[in-house]
């Protein structure tokens, strides 16, 4: 059984302790999944970093990863729930193809806005988000597979709005959750065909 490191609950309190932006990445800790392109661009970013899961790639990212960067291990859903409501933004940095963004949906239903790599199945996550937010933040909803600086650049643009306009963004990536990903938005779309007129 894989479990969380030791001493997480006391760990996640001091380190969130003030009011600094928080990045979130939940997941396996493997190459493809590529934390350490999220590593790299918060080598420029003015964020702690909380890095949750498991993997034979984590002994290298705690190698490379910034100093104000907590790993937890894997958590269970019910405590991540309340890990994303305290992210600002949830990164998923993949560089390999990804069926669906699962990750970044969950985050999304949090509240959490997701950045995504825009690739595979997470392109489907980035324009059900660009299609609930406002035009000028469209752009804020994923970044070029594989990129650092426009990771960083993406991730320093989320990070200084003002509070409520962050608020509205993780609102935004909430209704996309619920209308496109939630198991009634994905049963509303797949009768609407079938709906008589």
């Amino acid at each position: 059984m894989r479990l969380p490191d030791e001493g997480n609950a006391e760990r996640l309190a001091a380190f969130l302790e003030g009011d600094a932006p928080t990045v979130v990445y939940f997941g396996k800790l493997l190459y493809n999944k590529g934390v350490h392109v999220l590593l790299e661009a918060l080598q420029e970013v003015d964020a702690r970093a909380v890095i949750v899961g498991f993997g034979d790639y984590r002994e290298e990212l705690e190698r490379i990863a910034p100093a104000r960067t907590l790993f937890t291990g894997p958590l269970e859903h019910r405590h991540l729930a309340h890990l994303l409501a305290l992210a600002d933004v949830t990164v998923v940095p993949s560089i390999f193809p990804e069926a669906f963004g699962m990750v970044a949906a969950e985050a999304a239903a949090a509240g959490s806005p997701p950045l995504v790599a825009r690739h595979s199945g997470l392109s489907e996550i980035a324009e059900g988000l660009e299609a609930e937010y406002p035009p000028e933040y469209r752009a804020l909803a994923s970044f070029a597979t594989g990129d650092a600086r426009d990771l960083a650049n993406k991730l320093s643009a989320l990070l200084t709005l003002p509070p409520d306009e962050r608020r509205a963004l993780g609102q935004a990536a909430r209704r996309a959750a619920v209308t496109r990903w939630s198991w009634q938005g994905v049963a509303t779309r797949l009768l609407k065909p079938l709906q008589i007129r």
